[in-house]
């Protein structure tokens, strides 16, 4: 469940058919394709973007992911990604989702993933001050 304290990103987006196996069920793979637009959406309505972050010369690479697959979307149905920051570190944050139900509010899919800043030689380095901006929630 998202925090009451934190800055809490959310979209709300049809399950699409090409997301669905034949019996009308979201792929696994689907809610973390998702897990990323609500991330690249938290960071847009912070202000900044990937690119941004990349033509800085900073780049964000995943070392953790942990995903509890809870109960199944289905091919037209209304979703909700919640995308908050869990955690931030010198060199590494961590963001949290849940996909719900956008009438019901039922947990679907619940992730967290924890990613390091990389300067552009591939080095992990400290997260910039000038990201603060943006982390801040």
């Amino acid at each position: 469940m998202p925090p009451k304290d934190r800055y809490v990103s959310e979209i709300t987006f049809h399950v699409r058919y090409a997301e669905t196996d034949s019996m009308g069920v979201v792929h696994h793979a689907a809610y973390l394709v998702w897990f990323e637009e609500g991330r690249s959406a938290f960071i847009r309505e912070r202000g900044w973007s990937y690119a941004k972050i990349e033509a800085s010369g900073y780049f964000l690479a995943a070392t953790a992911l942990e995903a509890r697959y809870i109960s199944a979307a289905r091919y037209d149905q209304k979703v909700t990604v919640k995308t908050w920051i869990v955690e931030i570190r010198s060199r590494a944050l961590t963001f949290a989702c849940e996909v719900v139900g956008a009438s019901s509010d039922s947990v679907l899919f619940q992730a967290s993933l924890k990613l390091i800043c990389l300067n552009s030689g591939g080095q992990a380095t400290r997260i910039p001050e000038s990201w603060q901006s943006w982390l801040a929630g």
